[in-house]
């Protein structure tokens, strides 16, 4: 059930915020992905769901910075990102997030992606480190 958060989308269409780009690259104005665990207690996707702080408590290991990050003809993509000594809980999904130079309530999330290349979801860490590779095709493709 993979998706782009309504409200991101919406935010893109009505808000003058400049900060909403997808391909930039400073550490207090980027994408970043989390890996989050779901169901029974854990992160449940919501259609609803706007910023980061609800995500964060769900978080496995540290969210890394998407490298080398480009949209063209709508499709973002993004370079293979590793996490590493990541332990815990069974990891379900990725959460992509635009994080800014504010406090992680203003940090938008952008998508919710369960079908990833990866050793498979759900995964259960070991405390080692987790590669993730994005589809060769693009991580998604904004409109239809």
């Amino acid at each position: 059930m993979s998706a782009l958060y309504p409200l991101w989308k919406q935010s893109l269409e009505t808000e003058a915020d400049v900060n909403k780009s997808l391909d930039q690259t400073s550490s207090t104005n980027a994408c970043y992905a989390a890996l989050v665990t779901i169901g029974g207690g854990s992160y449940n996707y919501s259609a609803s769901h706007q910023y980061y702080s609800t995500v964060q408590p769900y978080v496995q290991g540290t969210p890394q910075q998407i490298t080398t990050p480009t949209v063209a003809n709508g499709v973002f993509k993004g370079d293979v990102i590793t996490f590493t000594n990541v332990s815990g809980s069974a990891i379900g999904a990725v959460v992509i997030y635009r994080q800014n130079s504010g406090a992680n309530t203003t940090w938008r999330l952008i998508a919710y992606l369960d079908s990833v290349t990866f050793p498979g979801l759900p995964y259960t860490p070991t405390g080692g480190n987790i590669t993730l590779g994005w589809n060769a095709l693009g991580i998604f493709k904004l409109g239809t």
